[in-house]
């Protein structure tokens, strides 16, 4: 009862009294079915044992997230592989605590077959029962006068809780990481050539190019990105605009090759670029560091999902680090031998910047907390730490990407490293009042955002012809929906649909000249 007794108490400080009063109701309710269907003492604790499993590790995991395990736990079980479990359990830094727990278990099993056979419900015990059944009434039609703490306390009993994780969330997850929800069309595509090659793409978040110093910006910002410019390692973009200053519209319309026009109208996703890549012989690699929701409203399947537990999410989100994707991304290089596909979803500078970067890169200003995006758009004394905070999300966004590059440069077959944020950031220091993105009208600083093309000597020596039309087009206007097809090119994919207008790595790339944008999901046409 130890498990239960927790959750009982854990509840009262952390869940409205209606769902404690609910919670508490529903352990008598299943230990009164169990007693039922035991009719003994000794095969009551023997029934009881998986519970008592069970339940220890809902109330452990509640007591120390300050959450129940839900949505997040089932898809990263969901996508873990046995080795990767197994690896979790390797960095246990207690894993010594596992024998007496062992211990502990048996001694329970050993005194539960030396119980004897003493009925649950003798004369004395009926009577205790029925007072508890009795008392479960009034805490029932109190639990029941709100039917959300109603649902919520029930389902904090370790017991149900854990049957409707494994029985539901769990298979669900199961199901949405493998694209069971998505109804897509194959490609039929080809990768013309062979050979071993490596394609990076990294979507990044909340990008407001102007705050980028490879970009003009007054502060540095982007020291690496800044030499990479200068020592012409790199293909940046003058031009990049963003087709939606949604993350959810934004970066479905970059993996899909949709134009906002056709999400506005909501047309399905017949498939995304990781099963362009599938189909045309790569090793697909997906490493998530955001809602993973959003990449499997696409369908998006790979041979390797990266999907890092993040125990303390906030209002705004993950709060874990992009530096926590790197170990993945590593593997996902080194694994020598095949093509390979590597896309990354970073969290980048999304709200709250401060939580986006660790102390160590804090160069700019000195506040650690903003209290909220919108105070901070109208209080004068607020926007010059936001603006700090902000840049020191950008210099580590500098340093993340300094990383994926310096490990790619030491491969010898051809690497490319694409980096397209999914939309801009307006600031209230620097945008005249505006401030963040997703607002309903057009924000320069909200679709303006900073991208470039890394290509090692090797894909240099391969493919001229491709980095010639980068460094043509770079001056040109670009635009996010152009990405699938340009990083379809870059790997040299074809298929029926392919279309060199619409990649930037391809000499007869033509600019979108529509000028028209998804503002909070409404087709709108900048001035």
């Amino acid at each position: 009862m130890a498990p239960f007794v927790a959750m009982v108490l854990w509840s009262l400080d952390a869940e409205p009294r209606r769902s404690a009063a609910a919670l508490v109701a529903s352990v008598i309710f299943v230990t009164m079915v169990l007693g039922l269907c035991a009719q003994t003492w000794r095969r009551f604790f023997l029934l009881a044992f998986p519970l008592l499993v069970v339940a220890a590790i809902f109330a452990t995991y509640a007591m120390l997230f300050g959450i129940v395990p839900g949505r997040a736990v089932a898809l990263l079980l969901a996508g873990a592989s046995w080795e990767e479990l197994t690896g979790l359990f390797g960095m246990w830094q207690q894993k010594w605590l596992s024998f007496p727990i062992i211990g502990i278990l048996t001694l329970y099993l050993i005194l539960c077959f030396r119980l004897p056979l003493w009925p649950i419900f003798s004369r004395t015990m009926s009577g205790v029962v029925k007072v508890l059944l009795v008392l479960t009434v009034p805490m029932m039609v109190y639990a029941a006068q709100n039917t959300a703490e109603l649902t919520t306390g029930i389902t904090l009993n370790p017991a149900i809780g854990s049957l409707l994780f494994f029985g539901r969330q769990l298979p669900q997850a199961h199901d949405e990481l493998r694209g069971t929800f998505v109804v897509k069309t194959p490609f039929h595509a080809k990768r013309v050539g062979t050979g071993e090659e490596v394609h990076i793409l990294i979507v990044g978040e909340s990008a407001r190019r102007d705050s980028w110093s490879v970009y003009g910006y007054s502060r540095e910002t982007t020291p690496y990105l800044d030499r990479l410019k200068r020592d012409k390692e790199a293909i940046f973009l003058d031009h990049a605009m963003s087709d939606a200053n949604l993350t959810i519209l934004a970066v479905p319309i970059m993996l899909t090759g949709m134009t906002p026009q056709e999400a506005a109208r909501a047309r399905g996703v017949r498939g995304n670029l990781l099963d362009l890549a599938k189909e045309g012989g790569y090793e697909t690699n997906w490493l998530v560091n955001q809602d993973v929701g959003i990449s499997t409203s696409m369908g998006i399947v790979a041979d390797h999902l990266e999907y890092p537990p993040d125990f303390h999410e906030s209002t705004f989100s993950r709060s874990a680090l992009d530096e926590t994707l790197l170990p993945g991304y590593r593997r996902g290089v080194d694994q020598a031998g095949r093509p390979r596909f590597i896309g990354m979803h970073v969290m980048g500078s999304h709200w709250e910047y401060y939580r986006r970067y660790p102390r160590a890169f804090q160069q700019f200003g000195s506040a650690q907390r903003i209290a909220t995006l919108t105070s901070a758009s109208t209080d004068r004394s607020m926007v010059g730490d936001l603006a700090d905070a902000y840049d020191n999300s950008v210099l580590y966004t500098d340093w993340f990407l300094q990383q994926v590059i310096e490990a790619a440069r030491r491969l010898r077959v051809p690497v490319t490293v694409t980096f397209v944020p999914d939309h801009g950031e307006a600031s209230p220091y620097l945008d005249a009042g505006a401030a963040g993105h997703g607002g309903a009208r057009y924000v320069a600083a909200e679709f303006q955002i900073p991208a470039f093309v890394w290509t090692n000597a090797a894909y240099r020596s391969a493919h001229p012809e491709k980095v010639a039309a980068l460094e043509a087009n770079a001056s040109k206007e670009i635009r996010t929906h152009d990405v699938f097809y340009t990083v379809a090119d870059l790997m040299g994919i074809n298929w029926s649909g392919a279309d060199p207008a619409r990649s930037f790595a391809s000499e007869h790339f033509v600019p979108d000249s529509t000028k028209e944008h998804l503002a909070r999901g409404v087709l709108i046409k900048r001035p």
